[in-house]
């Protein structure tokens, strides 16, 4: 019985609808405040049209740091943890002059919200991604689904 719960309930049921995000014009170093600021380890890109245009992530701007000389161990990125740690390692690199739009993964993995929970997270397995960014109608940016929202649901369902 939880098995079809999963396979009914629609990622619009657990999504987070208007989601932070930055606008491709906006600077790296500003997008980085925003992650640490909500806790946050990616965001999606949205222009002015409210269209989704890419995604940004922790580990972008880590390896962006990285290139520019940050002292920085490769460490792994999931949602909310060691942000405050990473601001920190970044204080010696300069990320202002950088925009988002340069950095940001242009292509999205997306899903629309009437999508099946088990169909998100089949998509989420095949792209190697942790979230997706929810949208209808020729891109419009409505929120974006984690692979934690997914877990919680199924542990609801158990």
């Amino acid at each position: 019985m939880p098995r079809l719960d999963l396979e009914t309930r629609q990622v619009r049921d657990v999504m987070t609808f208007h989601a932070v995000f930055v606008s491709p014009g906006g600077t790296v170093a500003h997008a980085l405040e925003v992650m640490n600021d909500n806790r946050v380890a990616s965001l999606p890109v949205v222009d002015n049209a409210n269209r989704c245009r890419g995604i940004l992530s922790a580990s972008d701007i880590l390896t962006l740091a990285e290139e520019r000389g940050a002292d920085i161990e490769r460490m792994s990125i999931t949602e909310g943890i060691e942000q405050e740690l990473l601001l920190e390692h970044f204080d010696s690199v300069d990320l202002s002059d950088t925009l988002v739009d340069d950095l940001m993964t242009p292509v999205p993995f997306d899903v629309a919200p009437e999508a099946s929970l088990v169909e998100a997270a089949k998509r989420m397995t095949e792209n190697d991604v942790h979230h997706l960014v929810v949208t209808e109608r020729r891109d419009q940016f409505l929120g974006i689904v984690s692979s934690m929202d997914i877990v919680r649901a199924v542990a609801d369902a158990a």
